[in-house]
């Protein structure tokens, strides 16, 4: 009898958390380009797209409770920064700050 969840498989939440993820990375790689006058908000977003896209596919290659909380961790993180750009900006991030 199969289970839910195997070692070498993710569950179908931990799938849907990866793919989301990877959907994210991608949207912001993306916003990277759109704010390349500004560097240093280049670089936050292609940190952020670098982590979600590098987290999704290493969570579906090799899920694990650490690298579930690692992934946890990071987009909690990502949507934090973004809650605080939209409500009153990241001061120390130039394109981010208003």
């Amino acid at each position: 009898m199969a289970t839910a969840s195997s070692p070498d498989r993710p569950s179908a939440l931990v799938t849907v958390a990866a793919l989301a993820s990877i959907g994210a990375g991608a949207i912001h790689a993306v916003a990277a380009g759109a704010h390349s006058e500004h560097r240093t908000a280049v670089v936050a977003f292609a940190l952020t797209a670098v982590f979600q896209i590098a987290w999704g596919v290493l969570v579906l290659v090799r899920p694990s409770r650490a690298v579930a909380l690692v992934g946890v961790a990071g987009n909690a993180a990502a949507v934090g920064g973004w809650v605080l750009a939209k409500t009153s900006g990241i001061s120390f991030v130039t394109g981010l700050d208003v």
